[in-house]
């Protein structure tokens, strides 16, 4: 039997080799037309959006532990939906980072549990309701304010 400093390079390489084998990146895109939805409901979870000019919505999921995620997206002519998941119990470690490209008059919705979202290059004005609010406060893309 070798000894344990013996066994210390092979233990060294197998630590950096597992994370990539067990990573797994997928990218989807749909074109839209007009202003669009874009909701994303995901557990444990980073979501970066970018705002481009392009008229499609692209969504680039990065997730580590694969295995233990499950996930959907889907398209109609409401807008594009995303659903990223944990599994039970395998999917405990599990950790994922969703980056999405949508276009500038996109209507974001984020349902996170827990999670956070980072919006890249954001220029006016922002409002954020708070958790308590009733979503029936939200004003839809027609109903904003032009200001």
């Amino acid at each position: 039997m070798r000894r344990l400093w013996e066994l210390l390079p092979d233990l060294l390489s197998l630590h950096r080799f597992l994370p990539d084998l067990t990573r797994y990146r997928h990218s989807e895109a749909y074109e839209v037309n007009g202003p669009t939805t874009v909701f994303v409901r995901a557990s444990h979870s980073q979501v970066f959006v970018r705002r481009a000019t392009a008229r499609r919505v692209q969504i680039v999921f990065d997730l580590r532990q694969s295995f233990g995620w499950q996930w959907v997206t889907e398209r109609d002519d409401a807008g594009v939906y995303v659903v990223l998941k944990r599994r039970p119990i395998v999917g405990t470690l599990a950790t994922a980072c969703l980056r999405l490209t949508v276009p500038p008059d996109a209507y974001l919705v984020f349902h996170l549990t827990p999670g956070s979202v980072c919006l890249e290059d954001v220029e006016g004005r922002l409002a954020v309701a708070p958790p308590t609010a009733s979503p029936d406060l939200l004003l839809t893309p027609g109903e904003r304010e032009t200001g």
